[in-house]
């Protein structure tokens, strides 16, 4: 059944203790989580220079992609084919 949400949802893990972090900092200034991500998302399209360079210091580093649910489960029926033959 396709959603019949207007916009498409954007899907993230940050770690739990920023999570909860930026949630105190927010909530202790009355705004909520999902107007921040849209607030930051406006600011990149307006200014995209000056926004990321003020991100610059706290950018995470590059997580290795893994391909996904179905490249975890070719890898896994890979190994098993190779440690049983």
């Amino acid at each position: 059944m396709p959603s019949k949400h207007r916009d498409p949802a954007l899907t993230t893990r940050p770690p739990k203790d920023l999570k909860k972090d930026a949630q105190v900092v927010l909530s202790g200034r009355k705004l909520e989580m999902r107007a921040f991500v849209v607030a930051c998302l406006t600011a990149l399209t307006k200014d995209p220079e000056r926004f990321l360079a003020a991100l610059k210091p706290h950018w995470p580093d590059k997580k290795p992609y893994l391909g996904g649910r179905a490249a975890a489960k070719t890898s896994r029926e890979d190994q098993q084919a190779t440690t049983s033959g």
